[in-house]
Formats: C-alpha cells, sequence, structure tokens
C-alpha cells in the first residue's frame, strides 16, 4: 500500500450544531502519487478531530476502497436534542370574532355576517391542558451533551362559571350562558335569550348580563343591559340601554321615538330617526335624520356609507363616503371637542374643587370636637353636631371620588379628539354644515374626495386621491 504523503490528509468538517462531521479528500494534481488510507487511518483523523460519536464505520470502508475526492462526504452523525412541548390549553369554542361586516362582491356590507358572542351549555367541556413534555439529551459528533430547552407548565385557568377537574385538565361550564377568554382568564356569565320579538307580549327586559334578542323590538319595549345587546331584528320605537357593546344587525327605523345609550361600541346595519349616544365606537351602512352623539370614532361602511340630514357628531373622528345629499337635505356633522362639552368639563372640575374645599372644612370641625373633648374630658365622638359633620364628609367624599371618576373619563375624552377630521370618500354637498371643535363652515358647493380638519383659519377643506 502507498504511504500517506503529507498535504494530502482528508479535511474534517464539523457543522456549526456539531450534529454532523464530514470528510474531503483533496483533488489529485496528477503529479504525486496518490496516498491510500485505511479505514483505520480514517478513524485516526476523525478523532484528532475531537470527533469520536456517531461514527459511521461502514462510510470509513468505502472511502478507503474508493475515495471520493474534491467534496465532503458525511462520515459521522450525531443524536439531535428533541425539544419539548410547553405546556398549553385547548379551547373549545371560538375566541376569535369578526367585528366588522363584510362587503359583498357589489359593495354592500353584511351586517348578518358578524359574529358577536359565543356561548356555552351547562356541563360542555370548554377548555383541556396539555401539560408540558420535557424534551430529551442529544450527543454531538464530539461527544458532548446537547440539552434541551426546559419547557414550563401554564398555571390553571381562573374566572367563573365553570368547574376544574382534580387533575387540573379539564374545565367544564357550570351555567348557560356566554363565554370569553382574556390574558389565561375564563368567564361564562349568564344570557337573556328572546327567541321571537320584545314588545307589548314580553314587556321591558332588565338584565345584568348580555342579551340577545332574535327577533326585533318595538311597542316602546326598554332594554336595560349591564352587558351586550345583540338583536337580530329591526329597532322600532324602543329604549335601549347596553352597558357593553350594542349590535343592531338589521338596522334602527327610529321613528323620532328610539332612544339608544350604549357604554361600549355600536355596529348596526343602518339607523334612521333615532337618538344615539355612545361612549365608544360606531360602525355602520348609513345614518339618516338621526341625532348621533360618539366619543369615539365613527366608521360607515358598503356602498351607501353617507351620512343624510340630522345632527352626527364623533369626537375621534368620521369616514364616511357622502354627507347629505343631492336635495340640499340640512345636515349637522362635527368632530372634536365643541364648546358646551369644554365648559362641562371646566364646570365639573370647579366643583370637584369647591366641595373638597368644603370636605377640609368638615375635616377641621371634626378635629375641633375631638380636641375639645380631649381638653375637658369629654367624649364627643356621638355628640349630634359632630355626628352630622361626619355624615356630611363622607357623602361628600363619595361625590368627590365619583366626580373625579367622571372629571378623567371627560378629559380622556377631550384628549382623543385632538386633530379629529371628517374624510369623505365621494361627495361633500352643498347643504351641510361642519364642526370642528370650536371651528364652524357651512358648506355652499358640492367636494369630492376631500378631508375636513382643523387649521389656524378655521375649517379646511384638503382635496385628497
Amino acid at each position: 500500500m502507498a504511504q500517506p504523503i503529507s498535504g494530502f490528509a482528508p479535511k474534517v468538517q464539523v457543522s456549526s450544531d456539531g450534529l454532523e462531521a464530514t470528510m474531503t479528500f483533496k483533488i489529485p494534481d496528477g503529479k504525486n502519487e496518490v496516498p491510500k488510507f485505511t479505514a483505520a487511518q480514517l478513524l485516526g483523523f476523525l478523532n484528532g478531530a475531537n470527533v469520536t460519536f456517531g461514527i459511521d464505520q461502514d462510510m470509513l470502508v468505502k472511502l478507503a476502497d474508493s475515495p471520493v475526492f474534491g467534496r465532503p462526504i458525511k462520515v459521522a452523525e450525531g443524536n439531535p436534542q428533541q425539544q419539548g412541548t410547553p405546556g398549553y390549553f385547548e379551547y373549545h369554542f371560538d375566541t376569535n370574532f369578526n367585528r366588522k361586516p363584510t362587503i359583498r362582491p357589489d359593495g354592500t356590507a353584511d351586517y348578518m355576517s358578524i359574529k358577536t358572542i359565543e356561548t356555552v351549555q351547562e356541563g360542555d367541556v370548554i377548555a383541556t391542558y396539555h401539560p408540558a413534555v420535557q424534551g430529551s439529551r442529544g450527543m454531538s459528533v464530539r461527544g458532548q451533551i446537547l440539552e434541551p430547552k426546559p419547557v414550563r407548565d401554564l398555571p390553571p385557568l381562573i374566572g367563573r362559571g365553570f368547574d376544574r377537574s382534580s387533575d387540573n385538565l379539564t374545565y367544564t361550564a357550570k351555567i348557560t350562558g356566554k363565554i370569553e377568554v382574556n390574558q389565561g382568564k375564563i368567564n361564562v356569565s349568564p344570557v337573556h335569550e328572546v327567541q321571537g320579538d320584545v314588545g307589548i307580549e314580553t314587556g321591558n327586559i332588565k338584565f345584568n348580563g348580555d342579551v340577545i334578542v332574535h327577533g326585533g323590538v318595538h311597542d316602546g319595549a326598554v332594554i336595560d343591559a349591564a352587558g351586550n345587546v345583540i338583536i337580530h331584528g329591526l329597532i322600532e320605537d324602543c329604549d335601549i340601554h347596553a352597558g357593553k357593546d350594542l349590535f343592531l344587525l338589521s338596522g334602527v327605523k327610529g321613528n323620532e321615538k328610539t332612544i339608544i345609550d350604549c357604554k361600549g361600541c355600536i355596529t348596526a346595519q343602518f339607523i334612521e330617526y333615532a337618538i344615539i349616544t355612545c361612549e365608544g365606537n360606531i360602525t355602520a351602512d348609513y345614518f339618516f335624520k338621526s341625532k348621533i352623539s360618539c366619543d369615539g370614532r365613527i366608521e360607515l361602511n358598503g356602498n351607501n356609507a353617507s351620512i343624510i340630514g340630522g345632527y352626527v357628531s364623533a369626537v375621534q373622528g368620521i369616514e364616511v363616503n357622502d354627507i347629505g345629499n343631492s336635495f340640499g337635505t340640512i345636515t349637522n356633522v362635527a368632530v372634536g371637542v365643541d364648546v358646551e362639552r369644554a365648559a362641562e368639563y371646566e364646570i365639573l372640575a370647579k366643583k370637584i374643587v369647591a366641595i373638597t374645599a368644603n370636605v377640609q372644612k368638615i375635616k377641621k370641625g371634626i378635629e375641633e370636637f375631638d380636641r375639645l373633648g380631649a381638653e375637658r374630658g369629654v367624649n364627643y365622638k356621638e355628640d349630634p353636631r359632630r355626628m352630622q359633620l361626619l355624615r356630611v364628609r363622607i357623602r361628600d367624599e363619595a361625590v368627590v371620588l365619583e366626580e373625579t371618576k367622571k372629571l378623567n373619563r371627560m378629559k380622556e375624552v377631550i384628549n382623543s379628539g385632538k386633530g379629529a377630521t371628517i374624510k369623505v370618500f365621494r361627495r361633500l354637498y352643498a347643504g351641510c354644515n361642519i364642526s370642528i371643535d370650536d371651528h364652524h363652515v357651512a358648506i355652499n358647493e358640492n367636494h369630492e374626495q376631500i378631508e375636513i380638519e382643523k387649521s389656524d383659519e378655521g375649517v379646511k377643506l384638503v382635496k385628497f386621491s
């Protein structure tokens, strides 16, 4: 056998992850005799490169018999570590809702496509926990132990309205109602469900939770719910109060007798002849001759996407296709914070200051009673005059606390209205009155594709393409 010649020893390379070693034989130059290596010698080259694990002995024999020149050949393979699986919850209910209508091919908005809430029945399995599975060690071709990344279990779910199995793996609804999950907390809350219409036959509804009406609401009926309200049918001649979000999937024909108050957001197919106040955003197809006040943002969708007649205000801004119509219907639209709201904020702030000052005086009066009692050795705690001062202090402190919450909410709303604009994607018709904060302008001619914003000079109309 030919002896090895210096410079012809194969090159051993180990991959960056340590899981593979290759051997590359130098291409002969034709000038020198090509050395032949035994399998044992090749093994020695591997050991010299600290490759000791997962060596393919059969491949070394093949290479000794028939070396492959100029390209790397895998001669050792390690065992990769097996990564574990962290613990996770499998929810047996829908956790993602489409809160906006889908737009049909013809451009109309499909409000029935909106998913509002998820409900479960008593006894339903609502979640299953899959515990963490730890991974297994591996070994590199250099004999190094490869540790898998550690994985952790999750803490049990917390919330209300469900039972948990003793092994913390299975979660079952205790009641029939609405279910929602937020940051690992599940709540199953009661839902009042009406299969038909709400009217004279059913009477008014007052419920400390969510209300679902599969029909309409009419005949002067009142719905007063602490949670969400979902109404599938038409709204006519009624009062609705929603403590959270309100979904009016077939729209509102108010006949100037419908009053709606919503503490969350409103989604409606359309709104006609209604009086509405909303603390969140409003999404709808169109407004017609309604009085609408919104602390959030108004977005009108679909081909109609119009405001015609009435008075519509949104603190954070409005997006719409058309405002007004070709008949010159008077339409009033406002964004930002008007003078009345700003004045209301100042009045409330002064009221809180005055009541707080009075509370301080009352505290001093009570302290004076206690000081005199200590000097005279008399207990004035049951004195009617001191008791009256104490009652007034407790009452006024509660008023200050409540009014301060209201003031902070007003401040948030006012700040959110800074820079509010009205974006009109098709046409702003003559006959409209536009207000931004304390600036007003009457529109005397039609404008197309404009954004209405506030400037130092007043209300400015900026055309966009």
